[in-house]
């Protein structure tokens, strides 16, 4: 298809073309929904999710691809519904656990959303996205060692995962008082995403507080 090459409209003729020649293909569905996810169709892409979960309804991505879009929509119940029956139809993928955590992080649950951050990096212990997140939820909960410590991982894992350089940064500022510290991770966020005007902001206002 042609999104490997980031012809996005041509990719989607190509998925309605396969879906107009076999109607049934609840993969195509899936795989046209996710483009239309990514070109920010959010209603287009629940009708292809739904489509293809009627088609087969034991399609576990097709579920944890739904949860997330509903999610997105902020409809955190039924997002949670749906990363249940992931989990319910492939118990050990890692990835549905680190989305249902989200979900529950967001829903105001940071004790359940540990709990399925936990059990997604017993299952995957080398994604760097659950140690963020689960870097996000210690640190609502202000176990801030045990937040720095995730944010480290996740960055060994991944170095150029700005977000945890970013985060990891505010902690260093803001609970820690390790200005220089800070400093070194906000400029690799800055680095790696020079155009932020968030991570530009912090990283120049810790230099300002340097400075003083």
């Amino acid at each position: 298809m042609k999104d490997d090459k980031g012809n996005l409209d041509g990719a989607l003729a190509d998925y309605n073309k396969a879906i107009e020649i076999e109607p049934s293909h609840f993969l195509a569905y899936y795989d046209r929904g996710d483009l239309k996810l990514e070109k920010g169709d959010l209603d287009g892409a629940l009708a292809d999710f739904n489509k293809a979960i009627e088609l087969k309804p034991d399609y576990a991505i097709a579920y944890g691809g739904r949860g997330n879009l509903k999610h997105r929509k902020g409809d955190f119940d039924g997002a949670l519904s749906d990363q249940n029956k992931a989990i319910e139809l492939e118990p050990n993928n890692a990835i549905n656990y680190l989305n249902r955590g989200n979900v529950k992080r967001d829903k105001g649950d940071p004790d359940g959303a540990l709990a399925d951050y936990n059990k997604a990096i017993d299952l995957k212990p080398d994604f760097a996205d659950t140690y963020f997140s689960r870097g996000i939820v210690k640190t609502i909960k202000r176990d801030v060692d045990g937040a720095l410590a995730d944010y480290d991982k996740a960055i060994e894992l991944k170095p150029d995962f700005a977000e945890a350089h970013f985060n990891r940064a505010s902690l260093k500022r803001d609970e820690k008082g390790d200005m220089t510290g800070a400093l070194a991770d906000y400029n690799r966020a800055v680095k790696i995403y020079p155009d932020s005007p968030v991570f530009t902001k912090a990283r120049d206002e810790t230099q300002q507080r340097l400075n003083k």
